[in-house]
């Protein structure tokens, strides 16, 4: 492999025994398959059980926001574990140096998006607002969904980002670990009111491909967490779209009238022909630059 390719948190090859003296056990948890079973069970069997216990133990309506900071807590804590104890570096996707400015680029990166969408979904007459909210109304839809939208946004990018795409692109390389888990990202939504398999395949193309590329570019997780977190929010609870087919009440009081293909039907603007194309876009836009950064790996 190219040097310039080589990962930052990438093991040495020299620390590494050579394959055909290795025992037995070790050759297995060294492949493709030992490492995906090491993150079930570093990482996938303490978040199941995160979830298992808060709900049996913390039902209360008015705790889910604790639940919510456990599951982050508890998905975070056992993503640490396993990369120090069983990939034994140091977790250079989760430091802290370029944290600020990564995750503040995203914020601009992911409401810029969503806006644009809005504003030309306005301008053909298919977004229309109604009333605006006070100052108060802000303040409580705000206190109401950035709990969510900051769990959700955490959560999916850990698992879909820092598991999915990076142990995938150690077997098939940058180009097919995008494709692939911006698939696997898009099949998620699925089960979400208003989806279907088109809106599926379109999610996994415009937010998946953007996510990934966010995560390629930088090889850290706050970039991408700050675009997740911004198209969620924004879309939510600044505009008062469904997002993925969730409904809250947003800030704005507006609706949307036009065919799906436009304004995304019931599953909202993320199934848009707006949404993929702006989307697409900037994805491209990133990949285009960490390409130039000798940021993609072969298999």
């Amino acid at each position: 492999m190219d040097s310039k390719n080589t990962f930052p948190f990438s093991a040495s090859p020299a620390s590494t025994p050579a394959l055909s003296v290795l025992p037995v056990g070790r050759r297995f948890w060294d492949c493709a398959l030992g490492q995906w079973l090491a993150v079930l069970l570093f990482v996938g069997l303490p978040f199941i059980g995160a979830n298992v216990l808060t709900k049996l133990y913390m039902a209360d309506p008015g705790l889910r926001d604790t639940r919510n900071l456990i599951k982050v807590l508890v998905l975070m804590g056992a993503y640490f574990a396993y990369v120090r104890w069983w990939e034994r570096r140091p977790v250079q996707e989760l430091s802290l140096p370029e944290a600020g400015r990564e995750f503040l680029g995203g914020l601009l990166l992911g409401g810029a998006l969503i806006a644009a969408v809005v504003a030309v979904l306005a301008l053909l007459g298919a977004y229309t607002v109604q009333s605006v909210g006070s100052a108060s109304d802000f303040a409580r839809v705000f206190t109401e969904m950035m709990p969510k939208v900051v769990v959700g946004a955490v959560i999916e990018e850990l698992l879909f980002r820092l598991i999915a795409l990076r142990l995938l692109e150690r077997s098939v390389g940058t180009v097919w670990a995008l494709l692939i888990s911006s698939a696997l990202f898009g099949l998620a939504h699925l089960g979400n009111a208003g989806a279907s398999p088109l809106i599926g395949l379109m999610l996994g193309i415009e937010l998946g491909l953007l996510l990934g590329a966010a995560y390629v570019l930088t090889r850290r997780l706050w970039l991408c967490v700050g675009v997740h977190l911004a198209w969620n929010f924004v879309q939510g609870a600044v505009f008062a779209i469904s997002v993925s087919g969730h409904t809250d009440e947003g800030w704005l009081r507006a609706t949307l009238n036009g065919p799906d293909w436009l304004t995304g039907g019931a599953f909202g603007i993320e199934g848009s022909v707006l949404s993929f194309v702006l989307c697409l876009g900037a994805a491209a836009w990133l990949l285009v630059k960490a390409r130039r950064l000798g940021r993609f790996t072969k298999p």
